[in-house]
């Protein structure tokens, strides 16, 4: 039976117990896994956190559809295509404010179409000092392979301005924009991000930058402040036709971009709309987020794995507690604590702590475990429902199967019950007496009836039929549910088994030599309950000293049957009935009894037993009692 039971645990805890080892497997060897969805919450959390007020004063012009147009019936020109002396005199517009650093996020690689154009731009750019410009690589695959070229701007452009960074972003696995170069290794050198560039010389110093603030592939993530918007924004046309005066960008971080939908530089990311958010936006997230040293810290590379471990095993703690609810409960609140916790964390600490990989090996190692767990609970259930369907009211049976697991376990606290017991008196001699007359069939009969009126008559009182042996019946009450009234009930059911032997006198075969008698007896007390046996044998069990007493209370029976009863009560005289005294106290203002029977001595008792014979109850008994 050890093996067995040993067995089954093993078989409950395998699968889950193989599913979490592979979580951690994966997580270790494959830790991008899960990034696509972490992403999404990395958006959600900074939505759950709100817009935030800059920590930099970055003022972002933008080259948007109204300018196009506005420019387009000034001038003619396409922005696009525009001369680079237009450039030129929009640098210089903006530099009669002061700013600090001008960071033109538009790559001009190729010489301007305009005669003497990009000399005039890149005087401005050498007249205002402080401007950045953007660099590119571009990525193209033709004929089957990849090449990467890297897109400077003109010589004449690059001397002239005050630094050169790449734009480049890289891209999540859902190609969403989080995260921004510092440094990108290319061509044998080592080529500054846009926004380290503009960082760098606003701080007047190289920006520190801890190494364990950087993922495995060197990026940073960006603290997004809000969606577009948030920076100061003014379009461009209106800083040409002077509505937006120089006094504007003094002391500032321009940023100079496209936010067209036509010119594609439009990227999801965090806050962003249906749209994108344009790339100049972007950069000014990572220009502040650089300023201001608030980047987004990742716990370090071994904590993903052990927190993947350590969800998985308290998932399995708590789909492993005795109450299946309580455990799904559990998980669930476990789940939600540890997703809140990493919330709380991001807005107050800056810390991007991995929910997807946690969570969802939470729940697919706790889901499998319930699913494995409910598996067996209703294998077990067939069993037991097969096992006792005959012996319990609908309402216990249901119970004992709603409480099962509860059941199962060795540590069962003591409950209050009562214990009856039934014995035809002299049956033993009855059923030779009839086989050796040939007359098994009348006996088959009676037995079918016996057992049918009695069965009856327990289970309207919401008794349980434990054990049947021949003519002997062992009831419980409140049990394996509580019944706060279970001495009235067996007291009740006592009275209505007595009341069917009156109809089972007209079948009982040796009704011509000697009437049926039956010996009850009722006692009460704590006893312990539970299923035990686990492999083809299952057995509701009830363990307890009120089960040994009830039974010699029902064997003394046959020396109360000789002592003369008074008059009166509903219990026929055939019948007797014995209570203790435990039991009696419980129900002495609802009973009528016969207090003359002498206590006497039961064996592996050392005091006698003081009992008293039932005559009936006060008051007649009503309908069978609704099952609670």
């Amino acid at each position: 039976m050890g093996s067995k039971r040993w067995a089954a645990r093993a078989l409950r805890w395998a699968i889950p117990a193989l599913v979490l080892v592979g979580a951690v497997l994966l997580q270790w060897l494959v830790p991008t896994w899960a990034d696509r969805a972490e992403g999404w919450t990395i958006d959600l959390r900074f939505r759950l956190r709100g817009q935030e007020e800059p920590r930099s004063p970055i003022v972002i012009v933008a080259l948007d559809e109204a300018s196009f147009q506005m420019m387009g019936d000034l001038h003619g020109e396409n922005i696009r295509t525009w001369p680079r002396a237009r450039w030129a005199e929009l640098i210089e517009r903006i530099s009669a404010g002061n700013p600090r650093l001008i960071g033109v996020d538009v790559v001009f690689d190729t010489p301007g179409w305009d005669e003497g154009g990009d000399e005039k731009l890149a005087q401005a750019l050498a007249a205002a000092g402080n401007v950045v410009l953007a660099s590119h690589l571009l990525r193209v695959a033709p004929a089957g392979y990849e090449a990467t070229t890297l897109s400077p701007p003109i010589p004449v452009l690059s001397e002239a301005a005050a630094g050169v960074g790449l734009t480049n972003l890289p891209t999540d696995a859902d190609d969403s924009i989080r995260r921004t170069f510092l440094l990108h290794p290319w061509g044998g050198q080592v080529h500054p991000s846009f926004s380290l560039v503009i960082a760098t010389l606003y701080a007047g110093g190289p920006i520190d930058v801890p190494g364990s603030a950087l993922g495995s592939d060197g990026t940073l993530p960006i603290h997004f402040r809000g969606p577009e918007g948030t920076f100061q924004t003014v379009p461009m046309h209106q800083v040409w036709s002077g509505e937006v005066p120089p006094e504007v960008f003094r002391d500032t971080i321009v940023l100079i971009g496209y936010t067209t939908l036509l010119e594609q530089d439009r990227h999801p990311a965090p806050f962003a709309g249906p749209t994108g958010m344009p790339g100049v936006e972007i950069q000014a997230n990572a220009v502040d987020t650089l300023l201001a040293k608030d980047w987004l810290h990742r716990p370090p590379q071994w904590f993903p794995p052990v927190a993947v471990a350590v969800a998985g095993l308290l998932a399995l703690v708590a789909t492993g507690l005795r109450r299946p609810g309580v455990g799904m409960a559990a998980l669930a609140g476990g789940i939600g604590l540890y997703l809140a916790a990493g919330g709380l964390l991001f807005t107050q600490a800056d810390l991007l702590l991995p929910l997807v990989a946690p969570a969802a090996t939470a729940a697919v190692v706790g889901g499998t475990a319930i699913a494995q767990r409910t598996i067996l609970v209703e294998r077990e259930r067939r069993r037991l429902r097969r096992r006792f369907a005959g012996v319990m009211s609908p309402e216990r049976l249901r119970a004992v199967l709603d409480n099962w697991e509860a059941l199962l376990h060795t540590d069962r606290p003591q409950k209050e019950a009562a214990v009856l017991f039934a014995d035809i008196r002299g049956f033993t001699n009855a059923t030779e007496t009839l086989m050796r007359q040939g007359r098994i069939a009348e006996m088959v009969r009676f037995l079918t009836a016996y057992l049918d009126a009695m069965t009856e008559a327990v289970f309207a009182e919401g008794g349980v039929i434990y054990d049947v042996v021949g003519d002997g019946l062992m009831v419980l009450f409140g049990l394996p549910e509580p019944l706060p009234d279970y001495a009235l009930r067996a007291v009740r059911a006592a009275v209505r088994m007595a009341q069917a032997t009156r109809s089972l006198q007209i079948v009982w075969p040796l009704r011509d030599q000697r009437p049926l008698r039956i010996g009850i007896g009722v006692h009460c007390g704590p006893v312990v309950d539970a299923i035990v046996g686990r492999g083809r044998r299952v057995e509701y069990s009830v363990i307890g000293d009120p089960v040994n007493t009830a039974a010699r209370i029902e064997a003394h029976c046959k020396v109360a049957m000789k002592i003369p009863r008074p008059p009166g009560g509903e219990v026929p005289e055939e019948v007797t009935i014995l209570l203790s005294a435990d039991l009696y106290d419980k129900v002495r203002e609802t009973i009528l009894v016969d207090e003359a029977i002498p206590p006497f001595t039961a064996r592996g008792k050392s005091e006698p037993l003081r009992v008293v014979r039932l005559l009936g109850l006060r008051g007649e008994i009503s309908a069978p009692t609704t099952e609670t």
